[in-house]
């Protein structure tokens, strides 16, 4: 059945009475929670897409995901990484980094990697495939944690280590969008946004433990919500994170033709256990050029990773599965468009 022509402008409207772009003040002018965007490109990898990114001594560094052959050998995928100046300027070549270390053959299937830092170490932790050649969409995916160091004038991971959910591993087959956050030195997993599930993850094994669980009425209706960037405590004390959640429809960028839309929204959960969700977004985070008309199978906007430099955060997220941005968000506008919980 043919899905009604829409625009993700009517949408916003008709679930939520906003478009999220903007909010009015008491002036009635609008305050922009997306200030500016900006590509970065990436000539070592086109169609690099899906990034995260963190302050790095006195740079950015930025992971992206990286398809060589999307079309005959969709699953075989790469995570790389690349150093950028206070403009989200490559400062050197891009490179990709091994996820296959001792002996194992498998290709990479390493999927969107979100880069954080836990106790001055760097982490990234991603989705992968490692024990299946030519993969079905049947075929399950785990959670990988590495740390991330720089080894002669290159970036190399330490030995991946599977993470297991003790009770969900055996009946999940799809393992993905878990969320990092440091909580008093201490590593922490977002297992899940709706319920919020906070899982403890062992180091050494593996093995995450469920820790809390919350559930309240979260009001959302463009798709089920998946965890995004690792979660940053802010000024107000809580934990903020960005999620992304998928609707099956067309639109007026997608040549009236039916494909996934992908919505990115924002969410602060407290800074003590039980860490329950506490803010939303009213609305999907919308700017000028986010959905656009594209050669890609849908119209997508992933967060991966942000910056919160005084009261701008620097947002890197996907667009369509082949391009890398960064947002540049006003942190204060982004807390008043969100409702409480």
């Amino acid at each position: 059945m043919k899905t009604l022509l829409i625009s993700v402008m009517i949408l916003s409207s008709l679930f939520f009475g906003s478009t999220g772009a903007e909010l009015p003040n008491k002036d009635n002018k609008p305050k922009k929670i997306v200030t500016a965007t900006q590509r970065i490109y990436l000539p070592e990898y086109p169609g690099a897409h899906n990034p995260s990114i963190i302050r790095y001594n006195d740079n950015y560094l930025l992971t992206f995901r990286y398809l060589p052959n999307r079309y005959d050998l969709p699953w075989l995928s790469y995570i790389g990484v690349v150093l950028l100046d206070d403009s989200f300027e490559p400062i050197f070549s891009s490179q990709l980094i091994d996820t296959r270390l001792y002996n194992n053959t498998t290709p990479s299937q390493s999927e969107d990697a979100r880069i954080f830092a836990c106790n001055d170490k760097c982490y990234v932790v991603y989705n992968d495939n490692t024990e299946v050649t030519f993969p079905s969409i049947w075929d399950r995916r785990d959670m990988f944690i590495a740390e991330l160091t720089f080894e002669n004038d290159q970036f190399v991971l330490t030995e991946p280590l599977k993470l297991v959910h003790e009770n969900k591993y055996a009946h999940v087959l799809w393992q993905k969008n878990w969320s990092p956050f440091e909580w008093n030195g201490k590593l922490l997993f977002s297992y899940s946004i709706n319920p919020h599930e906070v899982i403890s993850p062992n180091l050494e094994t593996g093995i995450c433990k469920p820790l809390y669980e919350t559930n309240k009425p979260i009001q959302w209706y463009l798709g089920r919500l998946r965890g995004d960037t690792p979660a940053q405590k802010i000024d107000s004390g809580n934990y903020l994170a960005f999620f992304h959640s998928g609707v099956y429809c067309s639109s007026n960028c997608s040549n009236d033709r039916d494909l996934w839309h992908y919505y990115m929204g924002a969410y602060t959960f407290s800074s003590q256990p039980p860490f329950a969700v506490n803010r939303i977004s009213r609305a999907p985070i919308e700017s000028p050029g986010f959905y656009t008309f594209s050669s890609y199978d849908k119209r997508v906007i992933y967060p991966g990773g942000f910056i919160v430099e005084g009261s701008t955060i620097y947002l890197a997220y996907g667009k369509d599965d082949s391009e890398i941005w960064i947002a540049t968000i006003d942190l204060n506008n982004l807390i008043d468009s969100m409702v409480p919980i």
